[in-house]
């Protein structure tokens, strides 16, 4: 009974991941609609970056899908060589943080502040990301 409801779940989340993903398509057609249906700089702009982080959620998605039939794996060794250009990348996310914080600190323009706060948050998804990624490594493997 428990294999049962096991394979139910699955057959369950996979269904859900698919219909996600047909969201991300829908999405995807409509950003284009958008961005063929104005000349505006800005509008096209967010209109690109919701395409684009659409077609990222897409192969997110993915990932899980084939997840549930494989396992996804990293070697020791393989996180060993990492960890100083992981510890490198979020260096380079933080300065850009700052760096935008900097830039957020000085504008007055209503535009280049809603940009740059954008492009602040991102960097600290990237950097949350990376951390991730760092942290995955510390609990799977504690000793690399």
């Amino acid at each position: 009974m428990a294999v049962e409801n096991a394979v139910e779940e699955v057959a369950r989340f996979e269904e859900g991941i698919s219909d996600w993903q047909e969201i991300e398509d829908r999405t995807i057609a409509s950003c284009e609609d958008i961005i063929h249906g104005t000349e505006n700089a800005l509008v096209k702009t967010v209109a690109g970056i919701i395409m684009s982080d659409s077609a990222k959620h897409k192969q997110v998605l993915d990932l899980m899908t084939e997840t549930l039939y494989g396992t996804i794996t990293l070697s020791p060794d393989e996180l060993g060589e990492l960890s100083q250009l992981m510890r490198d990348h979020l260096h380079l996310e933080r300065d850009s943080i700052k760096l935008a914080q900097s830039q957020l600190d000085i504008s007055r323009n209503f535009v280049i502040r809603h940009l740059l706060t954008y492009l602040m948050e991102d960097e600290k998804k990237h950097a949350k990301l990376m951390q991730q990624l760092n942290d995955f490594k510390k609990n799977i493997y504690p000793y690399v």
